[in-house]
């Protein structure tokens, strides 16, 4: 009998050693690893190529699957694994828009660089404008100069030079438009910065060595009427959709991205000078309906309170962090600190508890900096 139950017992190890052995464990030890846990790790592969002698569909595809984001850090979920990030719209999502910061402005497109550059070309194409700089790995286009005369024009942008030059008639000389084509603040969307420059105002420089961030255009008004007819051409929809490859490296260039920290914290970057960092920061949070209860610029923080709303479902539907998380229990508000801070172009949004600058939870923080990127404008 004593032989029969050490012969069970060194059975039950036996099998208990082997399934270690073939299971692996948490480290990856093992013959077979175990695979729970490996969409973790998961990543979005290139589009499917097809030869040069198929014929491509003529219909676009009626189901399209959206981009999948990179999921950051997923390691720092032990216990459960992040939710994906919410696909939110918020009512001006689709428009295109021209957005103003004091003395700047600036068109707001909602397509990818890839897409909004060619018809960014055509556009001046059409009204018979020719191009003397094109570098889309910067995102530089430079218009010809132009002599604008005392008669009618039939394209727009020299009929909008004329009427700008005649409520300034100490301008004269030639004209010309120089052109910045950059990645938004949300994914998908494109910015257009424009500058005029006449030639009997300033002396002119080299194409390929003009930086138009913080330069002022001679004519302000030619400016913001470009980028109107811009925004109405492309509204439109005038030109066909295609697809810039050489446009890629526009996209390439981020604006915002969400991150980690040395400790394993979300932050959430922005890559814009410091009065356009903080005056994105005010904006999202007021197109969020987050009330801002006190904020100090010297320091860079904001007291906030984010509503049960935000959490919640309401009759209008389920709140942000609601459809975020998928779990509407608490409907009680939130306060916490947001903090901007950075230099030189890179500037760094963290969630902090109300009453110190602790990080408050990692979940909570990542769902309000995902609120902030996705509100902001």
């Amino acid at each position: 009998m004593a032989t029969w139950k050490c012969s069970i017992l060194m059975l039950i190890s036996i099998i208990m050693a082997g399934c270690s052995w073939f299971g692996g464990d948490d480290d990856g030890e093992g013959f077979l690893l175990n695979p729970k846990d490996d969409y973790l790790e998961a990543v979005q592969h290139n589009e499917l190529v097809l030869p040069d002698d198929l014929k491509p569909l003529e219909d676009a595809d009626p189901f399209p699957i959206p981009e999948t984001p990179k999921q950051l850090n997923p390691r720092f979920y032990p216990d459960r694994p992040p939710l994906p990030d919410a696909i939110y719209a918020n009512d001006n999502r689709d428009e295109v828009r021209i957005q103003r910061l004091g003395e700047r402005r600036w068109l707001v497109i909602p397509e990818p660089p890839t897409t909004a550059w060619p018809k960014l070309k055509q556009f001046m194409a059409e009204n018979g404008v020719a191009l003397t700089f094109d570098a889309p790995q910067s995102g530089r286009l430079n218009t010809q100069w132009m002599q604008i005369q005392d008669s009618s024009y039939r394209d727009v942008i020299r009929t909008l030079l004329k009427d700008a030059k005649g409520s300034d008639p100490l301008i004269t000389g030639q004209d010309r438009f120089l052109i910045k084509v950059e990645q938004g603040l949300r994914a998908a969307t494109t910015e257009v910065h424009v500058r005029h420059e006449n030639d009997s105002v300033s002396l002119p420089v080299r194409d390929e060595i003009i930086v138009i961030d913080g330069l002022s255009s001679h004519l302000a008004s030619a400016e913001d009427d470009l980028l109107n007819e811009i925004g109405a051409y492309i509204a439109a929809k005038v030109s066909e959709q295609t697809v810039s490859k050489v446009a890629l490296q526009i996209g390439s260039a981020k604006k915002t991205e969400l991150a980690r920290d040395a400790n394993g914290f979300p932050v959430l970057h922005l890559y814009l000078d410091y009065e356009r960092a903080w005056a994105t920061l005010g904006q999202a949070l007021d197109n969020a309906e987050v009330e801002i209860l006190n904020l100090d610029r010297q320091t860079g923080l904001f007291a906030v309170n984010i509503p049960g709303s935000v959490f919640t479902a309401d009759d209008d539907g389920p709140g942000f962090l609601c459809r975020l998380t998928f779990s509407c229990a608490d409907d009680e508000a939130v306060d916490v600190q947001i903090l901007i801070e950075g230099d030189n172009q890179d500037y760094r949004i963290s969630v902090l508890e109300p009453d110190s600058r602790a990080p408050v939870d990692t979940e909570l923080a990542q769902q309000i900096l995902v609120l902030i990127r996705e509100f902001a404008a």
